[in-house]
C-alpha cells in the first residue's frame, strides 16, 4: 500500500514538473514570437531598454521608435505603482510617428522588481516629478531633442503636471488622460456613480459593501480599493475587462521575467499605501491657473474614475499658449490602452504638429 502511494506521489510530481516545464517553454516561445513581431528594423529606428540611474536607484526605461527624427513622447504611467510598460505592444503604431519612452517609476514595474520596497521610501508626487525631470534631461541628450511631449495617465497627470509646471522649458506639450483635478472633488462623484450603477444592476452585495465603507473621505487605502473593485465590475466593458485583456500582454512581454511579472503585481500595494495621505490632498489648481506649455486633455467620455466633466471645468479655467480638450466617445478611464488607435489619431492631428514646430535641433 505504501509503495502504491509513493508511486502515485512520484507520478503526480513528475506530471507537475512536465506541466511546469511545458508552461515555461510555452511562455518563452510566446515571448520570442512577440519580440520578433515588435522588432524595429528601420535604418533610423531605436529599440533600447535598460536600468538608468535616477534619484539614487536604477529605474527601467524603454525607448522605441521607427525614426529617431520623430517627436519624443515620455509616457508617465498611472497608479501609483502601475507600470504600463509591459503593455506597450498596444502602442506599436505610435512608434511609427513618435519615439515612445516608457518609464517604470520608483515603486513600479521592473524598477520595483530590482529595488524592492526601498524604491517606495518617501514616494511622493514631487519626488517622482523630480525623477521625471532628471530622466527628461537624459532623454534630450540621448535623443538629440530640445523638447519632448509629456503624456500622463491618471496618477501620471498629477506627476506630469508638476513636471510641466516646474520645467516648462523641457516640454513641447503636456497631454493628460484620465486627468485628475482634485481627489477631494472626484471621490464623492465616483462613489455616487458607482452606487447608482450598482443599484441599477440590483447588485446587493456591492451596495452593502459601499454602504459599509461609507462615502468619502475614505479612512484607508482598503476603503478606496473596495469602491474601485465594485465600480470596475459595473463599468463599461472595456474597463471591466481591462485586467483580463491585458494579462496576456504582461505575461508574454519581451524582456519581462516571471519574477518581474510577480513583482509588478506587488508594487501597487506598496505604492498606494505610501501615497495615500498625499493623494487625498491633491488639487491641480494648487499649481496655479497658468500652464506655460501647450496643454491637451484627451479623456474617455465614460471615465468613472476621473470624471471628464471635472476635467472640462478645470480646463475651462486655465490659461495656456494653446489648449485643446478632446473626448473619446465610448471610452473610459483607460482610453490610452483600450482605444490606442483613436488616441493616436488625436496625437497625430493635434499634438504632433505642435511638437514638430517647437523642436529645435540640438545636433
Amino acid at each position: 500500500m505504501k509503495r502504491m502511494i509513493l508511486r502515485g506521489a512520484l507520478i503526480l510530481a513528475a506530471l507537475m514538473v512536465v506541466l511546469a516545464t511545458t508552461a515555461v517553454g510555452y511562455r518563452a516561445w510566446r515571448q520570442r514570437e512577440n519580440a520578433q513581431a515588435l522588432a524595429i528594423h528601420t535604418a533610423h529606428g531605436i529599440d533600447e531598454a535598460a536600468f538608468v540611474p535616477i534619484g539614487g536607484i536604477g529605474q527601467w526605461v524603454q525607448i522605441r521608435g521607427d525614426d529617431r527624427n520623430n517627436p519624443v513622447i515620455l509616457f508617465v504611467h498611472g497608479g501609483p505603482g502601475f507600470s504600463e510598460t509591459p503593455m506597450s505592444a498596444l502602442l506599436r503604431l505610435w512608434e511609427k510617428t513618435f519615439t515612445v519612452v516608457m518609464w517604470d517609476q520608483r515603486c513600479a514595474g521592473k524598477t520595483f522588481a530590482r529595488n524592492g520596497a526601498r524604491s517606495c521610501a518617501g514616494l511622493s508626487i514631487a519626488g517622482v516629478a523630480k525623477d521625471g525631470i532628471a530622466l527628461t534631461d537624459l532623454l534630450r541628450a540621448r535623443l538629440h531633442k530640445s523638447r519632448i511631449v509629456l503624456l500622463g495617465h491618471s496618477w501620471g497627470t498629477m506627476v506630469g503636471l508638476r513636471m510641466a509646471h516646474d520645467r516648462p522649458d523641457l516640454f513641447s506639450a503636456f497631454v493628460g488622460t484620465g486627468f485628475v483635478v482634485s481627489i477631494a472633488e472626484k471621490e464623492p462623484v465616483d462613489y455616487a456613480g458607482a452606487m447608482a450603477r450598482l443599484r441599477a444592476a440590483h447588485a446587493e452585495d456591492g451596495i452593502r459593501a459601499l454602504q459599509k465603507i461609507g462615502p468619502p473621505p475614505y479612512r484607508s487605502q482598503a476603503d478606496i480599493q473596495t469602491e474601485r473593485d465594485w465600480s470596475e465590475r459595473y463599468d463599461i466593458a472595456s474597463e471591466r475587462d481591462l485586467f483580463a485583456n491585458m494579462t496576456p500582454l504582461v505575461l508574454f512581454a519581451p524582456r519581462w521575467s516571471l519574477w518581474d511579472v510577480y513583482e509588478y503585481l506587488q508594487a501597487g500595494t506598496f505604492a498606494n499605501e505610501a501615497t495615500f495621505a498625499a493623494d487625498n490632498s491633491y488639487d491641480a489648481r494648487d499649481l496655479g491657473r497658468k500652464i506655460e506649455v501647450p496643454f491637451f486633455i484627451i479623456n474617455g467620455e465614460l471615465d468613472h474614475v476621473t470624471p471628464t466633466s471635472l476635467a472640462q471645468t478645470y480646463f475651462d479655467g486655465i490659461e495656456a499658449p494653446l489648449k485643446v480638450f478632446i473626448v473619446l466617445k465610448g471610452a473610459g478611464h483607460s482610453a490610452v490602452l483600450t482605444a490606442p488607435d483613436a488616441f493616436l489619431h488625436a496625437l497625430l492631428t493635434r499634438v504632433r504638429p505642435v511638437a514638430m514646430q517647437a523642436e529645435v535641433p540640438t545636433r
